[in-house]
């Protein structure tokens, strides 16, 4: 009963909180009550049914069951809404289908936690095991803030339509980060792993080879979306008028910002596999209140880039700080080893945007070719990062070329 209390109070502060910035867009109180309701019901299976059970099987290190399923479960969301919306179903339907949907993850990982693991709810919690749950609790306050900024000032400053747009590109752009989560969920159990056994020369060398593999990853799939952006747009939203969605700038903005908040979990999650919670919350509430004030001021004068160049100052401050602090007191080394890789991005971002330019992209008009020039990026992206990570790191390359190998081998 006391569960169902706190879901049905979050219930109610959402609604109250969104049903005045829609009204004004000439919805109906139910309309506003029901979409809220059926929005939430994806979160609330997530945080209050499947949550527990998906740490406690990354902590296992069996990320795999982890990756599967989200990626089954986005592929099967896109599938549906894509036959919903085709088949002209409202709004509601078409969210009450992806709700279904990723209502499917958290019980799955409840059932199979369960089964593999044999809990036994009956004994008492031992609160000293987490004696930093308050600090943690901030850290993932600030992080829901950080996630939530954006569309909320965009919703007040700037109205639906311009939601809509953000909406549009939010979707493209947090869909990759979830590939480079599904990458790095299983660093920090492994981390945590090698600080309790004291093994502070293979942390570093892991640590090192997991910056330079997220850097990788993400200068790939980061740059390749912000060339494919457009033209991708352009044919989702052909015959749309009622708002421009065609804006290069934007597009940049959200891979940029984007890009900052995948390289950030380096060292955000060595810093939580070391338990350093209460040491690092107050660069948590930093970054979320950069992340506000910096969206408000400069959504007044360039709009949903403003909103999004907040957001990017935000991820650079706590990215910076997280690397000093996991640097300094946790892998000890010099700080300054994020600037290689720093300058190794900067580079092949560059070579990426002259090749680009030679590249008919902008001519991409149906999703057939649109397929077959992201292919192609992709794969040229590839080949300029990975060459350049060789000439710059060919020690932490030849051991990432290795560990792949042999996990492919594994299989």
């Amino acid at each position: 009963m006391r569960r169902i209390a706190v879901i049905f109070g979050i219930f109610v502060v959402a609604f109250a909180c969104v049903y005045p910035l829609i009204v004004s867009e000439d919805f109906s109180w139910f309309f506003a009550f029901t979409l809220v309701l059926v929005l939430s019901i994806s979160t609330v299976a997530q945080y209050f049914f499947g949550m527990t059970y998906q740490m406690l099987i990354e902590a296992d290190q069996n990320n795999y069951i982890i990756a599967i399923t989200q990626m089954i479960s986005i592929i099967a969301n896109t599938a549906i809404s894509a036959l919903l919306i085709v088949l002209g179903f409202s709004i509601h339907v078409v969210k009450l289908g992806s709700a279904i949907v990723f209502v499917i993850p958290p019980v799955f990982y409840l059932l199979y936690a369960r089964k593999k693991y044999g809990i036994d709810k009956k004994v008492p919690a031992n609160t000293k095991l987490i004696a930093q749950r308050w600090d943690a609790f901030g850290h993932q306050l600030a992080n829901f803030i950080n996630n939530n900024t954006d569309i909320i000032v965009a919703t007040v400053f700037l109205g639906v339509r311009e939601v809509s747009v953000y909406a549009v590109y939010s979707m493209i752009s947090s869909n990759i980060r979830k590939i480079v989560n599904s990458v790095s969920s299983g660093t920090t159990a492994a981390f945590g792993n090698m600080i309790a056994r004291n093994e502070d020369s293979i942390l570093k060398k892991r640590f090192e080879q997991y910056e330079l593999l997220t850097f990788l990853v993400c200068y790939i799939l980061f740059t390749s979306a912000a060339v494919l952006f457009i033209p991708f747009v352009a044919i989702y939203t052909k015959g749309i008028t009622d708002v421009n969605y065609i804006r290069y700038g934007l597009a940049v903005c959200f891979c940029t910002a984007e890009f900052f908040a995948c390289v950030k979990l380096v060292y955000e999650n060595v810093v939580f596999a070391a338990g350093k919670f209460k040491q690092t919350k107050k660069t948590a509430y930093a970054e979320a209140a950069i992340n506000i004030i910096a969206s408000i001021i400069l959504v007044q004068f360039i709009g949903l880039s403003g909103i999004l160049i907040g957001t990017i100052c935000a991820g650079v401050f706590r990215t910076l700080m997280y690397n000093m602090y996991a640097s300094k007191n946790i892998v000890h080394r010099s700080s300054w080893r994020i600037l290689p890789k720093i300058i190794y991005v900067a580079i092949c971002v560059a070579i990426s945007a002259y090749i680009a330019g030679l590249l008919p992209v902008a001519k991409v008009n149906t999703i057939g070719a649109w397929l077959v020039c992201a292919f192609v990026v992709t794969i040229c992206f590839t080949i300029i990062g990975v060459t350049f990570s060789y000439l710059f790191f060919k020690d932490d390359t030849k051991a990432l070329f290795n560990m792949v190998v042999g996990i492919l081998k594994r299989k």
